[in-house]
């Protein structure tokens, strides 16, 4: 495998030496061999890179709105010429298979054509006045060096989204990518460097920088008031130790936390359709991904029905090698990951529940790597392990006889980001679908939850976005001008 990354590498004509000289190993999940190795910067390295984001932003605040849109054109076009090997580099240090993670450089893509346009919607206001001599507006200006930190199970296009924008808005970005993905960051973050090389306006060197840190060390940017801004992408434990350091500065925090994503079956949905698109949603990338189906209520009317071809289904999904062509799911993460999965598969099971699947399978040679077949848990009602929050290929099973009984469960878990319902009734949907329903930040009516992650990404809910023209607003601050010109 690592004979793989180093061809990857040199076709991507990064510094060879650079990631395989440090003390920061990172594993492929699909062999659970090595594959490279970074220097870890500590908290007095971290408080360095800070310092050169801050003198990157007196730099580029200055530089014109067609130029930093311009930047970003030139990084799509980057990433465009490199998608596949990109793809391949996500497959490797993920195990996502080949298709989704090509998507995930399309869609980083897109971003970058889609924020580079950001540029002519980033306006402000001016509002009359009882003065006959009196004018009041608003302007926007960037705010300062912004810090995104990321997850595996996104490597590439979360910090694509929050890092561009932060760009076209005028400021600086310091990245912190999962231990678990840095060779991903440190390959895009060349690109960025080329496509700043490329760049006719003045881009200072410490545009975009990397740190590659404990999460102790972490907390150094959370705790510092020369980062206005922190983007966080994580777990909800991860996400509140960091939100209560941002806080305590009075400083701004963007957290895209939880998941644990819910559907409902009625008695009038597709039964078809619902088993497929449910099949999809709970195993794409092996469940490891905050928009994964976790929980599936289905009204009792059907639930034998419906739960017994899910579980057939869940039986016959082809587990391998992302590389391999049929795959339908690579492997876990790492040994961790398949770890917890099995232990909360065993407290289901002490809390009443049937466990269809789940087991480990032995794919290749690779005793160091953790595939596993996707399971199915029925389960008597929804437990504390049902919502505690899973990055695994498991989905919890619960019947239902009032819909509203169902809604209510769903809303028990505050961080859920998706739900859905599958049903042919207006009144259903209707009810589903209103303030009275579902409270998760986008709500899905017969669709499953693949390809909708950028709804969760810029919808206004918990991480106080909209999907709307203000995306870029937290990236920047806002000043109201009041001018006399009595005279």
């Amino acid at each position: 495998m690592f004979n793989r990354v180093a061809e990857i590498v040199k076709r991507l004509n990064l510094d060879l030496e650079f990631i395989s000289s440090g003390n920061c190993v990172d594993y492929s999940p699909v062999t659970g061999e090595q594959i490279a190795s970074f220097p870890l910067n500590g908290a007095a390295d971290i408080r360095t890179i800070i310092n050169r984001s801050k003198q990157a932003f007196e730099e580029w605040r200055q530089v014109e709105p067609n130029g930093r849109s311009n930047l970003l054109r030139l990084f799509g076009d980057e990433l465009r010429a490199k998608k596949e090997e990109l793809a391949e580099l996500v497959v490797i240090e993920t195990g996502k298979i080949y298709a989704t993670a090509l998507k995930e450089v399309e869609r980083s893509i897109e971003i970058c054509d889609m924020v580079a346009d950001m540029q002519y919607r980033m306006s402000g206001f001016s509002v009359p006045t009882q003065g006959r001599h009196l004018a009041v507006s608003e302007v926007w200006q960037p705010i300062g060096p912004v810090v995104v930190i990321t997850s595996f199970n996104f490597p590439l296009r979360v910090w694509v989204l929050n890092a561009l924008l932060a760009l076209v808005c005028g400021n600086p970005v310091i990245w912190r990518p999962s231990r678990k993905a840095t060779l991903t960051a440190f390959a895009v973050n060349s690109l960025l460097r080329r496509a700043k090389a490329r760049s006719t306006a003045n881009c200072p060197e410490y545009l975009s920088q990397i740190v590659i840190c404990n999460h102790e060390d972490s907390v150094v940017m959370a705790e510092s008031p020369d980062v206005p801004l922190l983007c966080a992408t994580g777990s909800p434990v991860m996400a509140r130790g960091l939100q209560s350091k941002v806080g305590q500065r009075l400083g701004r925090s963007i957290l895209s936390v939880g998941g644990n994503n819910a559907v409902i079956v009625t008695p009038s949905a597709d039964l078809n359709l619902a088993k497929e698109q449910v099949l999809q949603s709970a195993i794409a990338d092996a469940g490891q991904r905050c928009t994964s189906l976790h929980r599936l209520f289905c009204h009792s009317s059907v639930y034998d029905e419906f739960v017994g071809q899910l579980k057939m289904a869940f039986n016959t999904v082809y587990v391998n090698s992302p590389f391999e062509r049929q795959s339908q799911i690579g492997p876990l993460i790492d040994k961790e990951a398949f770890d917890i999965m099995r232990l909360q598969l065993e407290q289901a099971k002490l809390e009443g529940g049937i466990v269809s699947g789940g087991n480990r399978i032995d794919v290749g040679l690779y005793k160091d790597a953790y595939y596993v077949q996707p399971a199915v848990v029925e389960m008597p009602k929804q437990t504390g392990t049902v919502k505690t929050e899973l990055l695994a290929p498991v989905l919890y099973v619960m019947r239902y006889d009032d819909l509203k009984e169902a809604v209510f469960e769903i809303n028990e878990f505050s961080q859920t980001l998706l739900a859905g319902i599958f049903s042919n009734d207006l009144k259903e949907i209707g009810y589903f679908c209103s303030m009275d329903g579902v409270q998760s930040d986008a709500a899905i009516v017969n669709a499953g939850m693949v390809g909708y992650d950028m709804a969760a990404m810029f919808t206004t809910g918990k991480d106080c976005r909209s999907f709307a023209t203000d995306v870029w607003r937290p990236f920047m601050q806002s000043k109201t001008c009041l001018t006399n010109y009595n005279f």
